[in-house]
């Protein structure tokens, strides 16, 4: 384990253990906050995209639309009280390095072999929550067993940002 490489990161973890009787329950979210949980907006982009509707558009633009539409349809929600709320999980602690397949937090939060359901809170645009499933390896390092590819290629562009945020860091510094 001591040859694992992480950027250092300073992220909010929400995890829990994983036992027959919420396996279930904690796929679903992670279906429903994964693509696979797309909204109708996402869809109906998806479609456009599929036509060659969006060949011409500006593709920021489309995306800064995209999610204020989802905050409206989320404001609309909350006024109707209809609002989707996360499953609350049982622990929460700080993600201090990350690499491609493994995190790694302050504190003693896994035990080895054990799975785990787990949702954290990147700083992106949108800022969100990923749901991923992982395995202890030890009191304090997880590796990622499951994220989806949208969310997965998300993980890998913030890793290479905070990389390179690194790299620029050290050649001030020499």
């Amino acid at each position: 384990m001591d040859n694992i490489r992480f950027v250092s990161v300073s992220l909010e973890l929400f995890y829990e253990e994983i036992f027959d009787s919420n396996k279930k329950m904690f796929h679903d979210e992670y279906n429903n906050l994964s693509e696979y949980g797309n909204s109708d907006i996402e869809d109906w982009l998806k479609k456009a995209k599929a036509k060659g509707l969006t060949e011409d558009s500006d593709k920021v633009v489309i995306n800064l639309l995209v999610e204020l539409h989802k905050k409206v349809d989320r404001l609309e929600s909350v006024l109707k009280n209809n609002e989707e709320k996360n499953i609350p999980l049982q622990h929460d602690s700080k993600i201090v390095g990350i690499n491609f397949d493994y995190i790694k937090t302050d504190g003693l939060d896994f035990l080895k072999d054990k799975n785990y359901y787990a949702r954290v809170v990147m700083p992106t645009f949108p800022k969100r929550e990923i749901p991923l499933f992982l395995v202890g390896i030890s009191s304090n390092i997880a590796k990622i067993n499951l994220i989806s590819q949208k969310n997965l290629e998300d993980w890998n562009s913030f890793i290479m940002t905070k990389e390179r945020e690194l790299i620029r860091e050290l050649k001030r510094i020499n």
